[in-house]
């Protein structure tokens, strides 16, 4: 599938002689979310082609993403105009904002809701805001038993890092978080936010920006194309002096070898997607086996049929999740395994 995907990503074409087929055209749209990026890469290339159904299929994805696109462009500019109303400082995460800078099209980019960053000690009185707005809230666990309700969303984002409401008026789903990642090295968010200073909309010439990008795929092992579409186009847009600046950011929170295995990763499903350049920076990781190691787990992740649990050594996946891979050294292993405790009973309460 990437062969046909290349011409949107601004990359040379490579032998693409059979039409996309129907079943290809599903997998590309329910699987890896990429069905509106190869309805354009077939409109940027008479090589890319497709039969009858296969391109109903991609066309109609491309029309949703269109009609989505405003609805979550409209949830935007809600909840921003919200927030700015009383002073919460934000940042959305990815989505729009992350398309309009990736695409020329940001329909290319498929997202279903608004990721939206705030400082931890404003968390309370954000989710009492959007309560009173009439935002609805959309519970992650079973509820068994009776608790009260600002008290339950308190403990949910103190414990999984977001909690999801839903734009009473557009029906997309808005997640706040207080910090980036459910299991993380101490600071990570903290950083991340005096880099940022809490932009509305942050830049991808912000190295810690790239950064959060790139650990958002490797925390989740790579799982869509559509993720690497990112990384791809990302390491090609991302200014020079700013590529060692992020790794060397990911070096303080034990991130580099797994930024360099991603990068890696979108360098053989994307040929060329790295320079000279890149490949120069990323060479000392290469000569390592835990970089060409985990480069393996995350092919194998994209590869699966189905979008299900990540590939993960079996000691990881018993205990701490891909924490522990991806911020190697920095996680402890300890407080993960007791965090993934509680947060299991606080599921079920």
């Amino acid at each position: 599938m990437s062969r046909y995907l290349r011409p949107a990503l601004s990359l040379p074409l490579i032998d693409v002689s059979e039409p996309i087929s129907e079943t290809l055209a599903t997998f590309a749209v329910s699987r890896h979310r990429v069905g509106p990026l190869l309805h354009l890469a077939m409109q940027s290339s008479a090589d890319v082609t497709a039969d009858d159904n296969a391109s109903s299929i991609l066309e109609t994805a491309y029309q949703n993403n269109i009609f989505a696109g405003l609805k979550q462009k409209a949830a935007e500019k809600n909840i921003s105009k919200l927030l700015n109303a009383h002073s919460v400082p934000f940042s959305i995460l990815k989505g729009r904002g992350l398309a309009e800078q990736l695409h020329d099209d940001s329909t290319a980019r498929q997202s279903k809701d608004v990721d939206i960053l705030i400082p931890p000690d404003q968390s309370r009185q954000t989710i009492e805001l959007l309560n009173r707005e009439g935002y609805i809230y959309k519970a992650t666990t079973m509820r068994r038993t009776e608790r009260p309700v600002l008290r339950r969303q308190d403990t949910e984002i103190r414990r999984f890092k977001d909690i999801t409401f839903v734009d009473p008026a557009f029906s997309v789903p808005i997640e706040l978080h207080q910090r980036l990642f459910k299991f993380e090295p101490p600071s990570l968010t903290e950083d991340f936010s005096e880099s940022v200073k809490f932009n509305a909309i942050p830049s991808l010439s912000n190295s810690f920006y790239c950064l959060y990008i790139v650990l958002h795929g490797a925390l989740a092992m790579w799982p869509r194309l559509k993720w690497l579409v990112d990384l791809s186009i990302l390491a090609r847009k991302m200014p020079a002096d700013n590529r060692r600046e992020m790794l060397e950011i990911a070096s303080a929170f034990g991130s580099a070898t797994a930024v360099a295995a991603s990068l890696l990763l979108a360098e053989q499903v994307f040929p060329d997607s790295l320079d000279d350049e890149w490949l120069a920076i990323l060479n000392p990781y290469q000569e390592g086996n835990d970089t060409g190691e985990l480069t393996g787990l995350f092919y194998q992740t994209l590869t699966a049929e189905a979008n299900g649990r990540p590939i993960l050594p079996l000691k990881s996946s018993i205990l701490s999740g891909s924490a522990d891979i991806i911020f190697s050294g920095k996680v402890g292993l300890v407080d993960t395994v007791l965090a993934r405790v509680l947060n299991s009973i606080f599921a079920r309460i």
